[in-house]
């Protein structure tokens, strides 16, 4: 048959490419990508690591103590005018489509502004009118605009989290902290004063700007916009969420506030020096869990079947990291007390065993979360929160005056374990059918009763060593018992197929 007779034949387009949160390889994409994200948030420690004793030697006892202090007013701005936007843009940008996508990152990126800049003029001017000593001033000032880069530079990354672009996230946040180390370690070849030094965050901030740029670009533009109606809608919604977030930042650093007030200073101290180890190690529990958000915003728009198979996955992996971390942990407390505090901090050791056991409600907190955000259950965080806040104060009213540094660190274990069963309760009153099977939790106490039967019994051996074998008897039996969902081990251990096969 001729071509007259059948017509020219037409080229059909190819049919579009399936947004990832649609489809099967999201999971096995956000497990490798929290995973990366972890390893990364590991050598970004180690990058700090390398450059952090060098700065306090240049400076000094008294100018890093300034440089503390501001780093400190700075982290509650961050922390106040941040306002859970972060989480609530990839929500959004994990649910929104072509230009509506478009018009709501930018709108943020100018609420960004709108909240950050007078937060730190307001900064500013309270360090200027209550007397602080001139560095700590102009300090506030100019790390105050490393946090507008910052925030700024955290609205534009949001596309690569919606889109589950997490090595490319993981590279930006080594680049900042690359960035910063790099600068530290300059400022001190060079002899440079403590004003060098603030500008080491805007240095860092204006770097990552530029490579995220480069890298959302074909998101098109996100240039600050300032529709009001968009920025009222978003904090009305919001409100309760970022309050939810504050009442963290304070419950979780409220206790050594009062124990200021309420023990020695040798007892806050012991008990700092442990806090500091734990929330570094349960900061780790955000990066895995986050990875997996924009998955369940998607879910919870679409498909709630999605969404409950998807939490009880989390929720397994989540309790078996978590408890495998808070192991490790409590046996090596005495090795990691020595290397970050040092001799003199020995009562640091069962405090620190105390705190490692709230790294197991760290975990399942950071997954309450996600979900409740998913479904826009903000009053619900809000009240958990609260309730927390609530427990941690008068627990530490409680069992400081009579326990020192380790009722300081029973009252938090007590505040995450009134956080964590406070959010899930939420969660099942919202929705039951999200309710997760609890079938894993026999195999994890399996596994850690058994590593710690076995630690009691090498009682002799360095606590690192024993730290070592525990972790690895621990995964061992995760492993044998078949706690630790398929899916994670198959994201590792195959390829990905071909879209024909698949």
């Amino acid at each position: 048959m001729s071509e007259a007779e059948t017509g020219p034949e037409v080229t059909r387009p190819p049919p579009p490419t399936p947004d990832i949160l649609d489809t099967a390889e999201a999971g096995p994409t956000a497990i490798r990508g929290g995973t990366l994200r972890t390893a990364g948030y590991v050598l970004s420690l180690l990058l700090s690591l390398v450059s952090v004793p060098f700065m306090i030697r240049h400076l000094g006892a008294v100018d890093y103590g300034y440089f503390v202090t501001v780093m400190s007013i700075v982290f509650i701005i961050a922390g106040v005018t941040e306002a859970g936007l972060t989480y609530v843009g990839i929500r959004e940008a994990s649910v929104l489509e072509g230009r509506e996508r478009e018009s709501f990152l930018s709108n943020l990126v100018g609420l960004r502004f709108a909240l950050t800049v007078p937060g730190v003029a307001v900064a500013v001017a309270i360090t200027a009118a209550t007397g602080a000593a001139p560095p700590i001033v102009y300090g506030t000032a100019i790390a105050g605009l490393g946090v507008v880069v910052a925030l700024a530079q955290q609205t534009y990354m949001i596309p690569l989290n919606a889109q589950l672009r997490l090595g490319w996230v993981t590279i930006l946040e080594i680049l900042k902290q690359a960035t910063l180390s790099a600068a530290f370690i300059f400022f001190v070849i060079v002899g440079a004063g403590l004003v060098s030094f603030f500008w080491a965050s805007v240095i860092a901030g204006a770097v990552m700007v530029a490579a995220t740029l480069l890298l959302v670009r074909q998101h098109g533009s996100l240039r600050p916009r300032f529709d009001l109606d968009t920025w009222k809608r978003v904090l009305v919604e919001t409100l309760p969420f970022a309050a939810a977030t504050a009442a963290g930042l304070i419950y979780f650093r409220m206790v050594i506030v009062l124990m200021s007030y309420l023990a020695s200073g040798e007892e806050t101290g012991i008990f700092g020096a442990a806090l500091r180890i734990a929330e570094v190690l349960g900061a780790v529990s955000w990066v895995m869990v986050s990875s997996a958000f924009p998955i369940l915003a998607r879910a919870a728009r679409d498909d709630e079947e999605r969404l409950g198979y998807g939490l009880q996955r989390i929720f397994e992996v989540a309790l078996i990291v978590g408890t495998g971390m808070a192991l490790a942990l409590a046996v090596g407390a005495p090795f990691a007390i020595q290397v970050v505090a040092g001799p003199g901090f020995e009562d640091s050791v069962p405090v620190l065993r105390l705190q490692a056991v709230a790294l197991i409600t760290t975990f399942l907190v950071a997954t309450w979360f996600m979900v409740l955000l998913s479904l826009k259950r903000y009053r619900d965080v809000l009240v958990a929160s609260l309730l927390a806040a609530i427990v941690s104060i008068t627990g530490t009213l409680a069992m400081v005056p009579s326990l020192g540094a380790e009722g300081a660190a029973l009252a938090l274990v007590i505040a995450e374990a009134t956080l964590v069963a406070a959010c899930a309760y939420f969660l099942h009153r919202a929705r039951p059918g999200l309710t997760p099977s609890l079938a894993v939790i026999p195999k994890v106490a399996l596994a850690a009763g058994l590593a710690v039967g076995l630690t009691v019994l090498l009682e002799d051996l360095p606590s690192l060593v024993l730290s070592i074998i525990a972790t690895a008897v621990f995964v061992a039996v995760v492993l044998v018992t078949r706690a630790l969902p398929q899916e994670a081990i198959d994201a590792f251990i195959h390829r990905r197929r071909p879209a024909a096969e698949a």
